[in-house]
């Protein structure tokens, strides 16, 4: 099973005892996976969970059952009368027509209520990825100004969602994965939470891990890389005028350095007498190789 199934099993769950909640829930469950078939509404999924939630929540408001039967080759809810279809919809979305707006204000008029909503939502039309991936959860609508309204609504919560448009639906998505969290709490999935909160912070433990390693494997090549062209001026200067000469502090740390052609410079510095810092080190060598450069330019 998907993390995103996984995620919406969890919420169908969700239970609100609150009556205003259960219409918000409702309310998006009407707005998402609700068509009227002439005057009748019905609820088209292929989630039967889901239609067996819908069919209680609407029992619980209007005291009638939709039936369960196949439409259009699918499963669907289908309230029974004209006169269950105009409750409902008074319950939830308000008047039909092209003044309504996209997501009934009385529904969504406190807090809970707007995770209510949200939850359903993404019941209906959500996703979220697997976070051992990447992290995406995103709701897909057909009405942009639903898009619009629902993406008001998730901002109310301090989460910063956005559109875009793929193949003539507007898309909300979030992709930061603390955001994710925080939406995955909205919604009530605690379950998920936790698991995608450990599945991140594991997946960020190993990026930063992979991070270091890098960057000391990096900084681990730039130092033999610096120690061979040191190896190879200390060897052309001794081959061709001899390291005597250099001058004495010269000569000690050309000879140290061909002793130790692999050790750091601080611990190169620490073998000279008397000692000297990292930075005294690196001048001497770096003089060294100026003079390797110098005597070839002379020959």
């Amino acid at each position: 099973m998907s993390f995103s199934s996984e995620v919406k099993n969890e919420l169908l769950q969700v239970s609100d005892s609150a009556r205003h909640c259960q219409i918000a829930e409702l309310t998006a469950f009407v707005n998402l996976c609700g068509y009227y078939d002439g005057e009748i509404l019905i609820f088209l999924s292929e989630n039967t969970r889901l239609l067996d939630k819908i069919s209680s929540l609407v029992e619980i408001l209007t005291g009638t059952r939709p039936e369960i039967l196949l439409y259009e080759n699918k499963f669907c809810a289908r309230l029974r009368s004209l006169e269950d279809a105009q409750k409902l919809a008074n319950i939830t979305i308000g008047k039909r027509g092209y003044d309504r707006p996209a997501i009934n204000p009385l529904a969504v008029s406190s807090v809970c209520c707007k995770r209510a909503y949200i939850r359903g939502a993404f019941i209906c039309t959500g996703s979220v990825s697997d976070p051992r991936k990447q992290y995406h959860l995103e709701f897909s609508n057909s009405d942009y100004d639903h898009a619009n309204a629902l993406k008001g609504l998730i901002s109310s919560f301090g989460i910063d969602a956005k559109i875009i448009t793929r193949k003539n639906h507007y898309v909300v998505y979030i992709k930061e994965g603390e955001q994710i969290v925080d939406m995955l709490n909205v919604m009530s999935a605690h379950k998920a939470l936790l698991e995608f909160e450990n599945l991140r912070v594991v997946k960020e433990m190993r990026n930063n891990v992979n991070r270091i390693v890098n960057c000391e494997t990096a900084n681990l090549n730039k130092v033999v890389s610096a120690g061979v062209r040191q190896v190879e001026a200390i060897e052309y200067i001794r081959k061709t005028v001899g390291l005597s000469y250099l001058s004495p502090s010269l000569e000690e740390m050309a000879r140290v350095r061909l002793e130790y052609p692999d050790t750091s410079l601080k611990e190169l510095g620490e073998k000279l007498k008397p000692p000297v810092g990292k930075s005294g080190v690196n001048h001497r060598l770096k003089k060294i190789c100026e003079i390797a450069e110098n005597l070839k330019g002379d020959i």
